[in-house]
């Protein structure tokens, strides 16, 4: 049977920036972590979608290979306050370790066990 590890986190927005940066690492050296990326307002009652892009191609599903990181850029333009960051493993993984950058509050790392 297949395990579904949901794990998720709280980022602030900032007011003039309409992108947040994620890079997500995998920090497992045996293992490929293939998950799907949720990103909604923290507030919303509908929890709309946020367009998540990597390298300009929009994506919510992606796989990272053992010890490799990506960044993903989310468009947050619509939102005010703060974003839910969901990460869905559908085999393995224990959930997700998040790193904040306190020079650049826009961006955020999140390793996966």
């Amino acid at each position: 049977m297949s395990k579904t590890n949901v794990s998720r986190c709280t980022i602030p927005t900032k007011k003039d920036n309409d992108n947040l940066y994620v890079k997500v690492k995998n920090k497992n050296q045996k293992l490929s972590r293939q998950f799907t990326m949720n990103v909604y307002g923290k507030d919303s009652s509908k929890k709309e979608l946020l367009p998540v892009y990597v390298d300009d191609q929009p994506t919510h599903i992606d796989t990272l290979e053992p010890g490799t990181e990506k960044v993903y850029r989310i468009d947050v333009s619509s939102v005010e306050g703060k974003v839910t960051f969901e990460i869905i493993q559908e085999r393995g993984g224990s959930g997700i370790k998040v790193s904040r950058n306190s020079k650049n509050p826009t961006s955020v790392e999140l390793h996966i066990k």
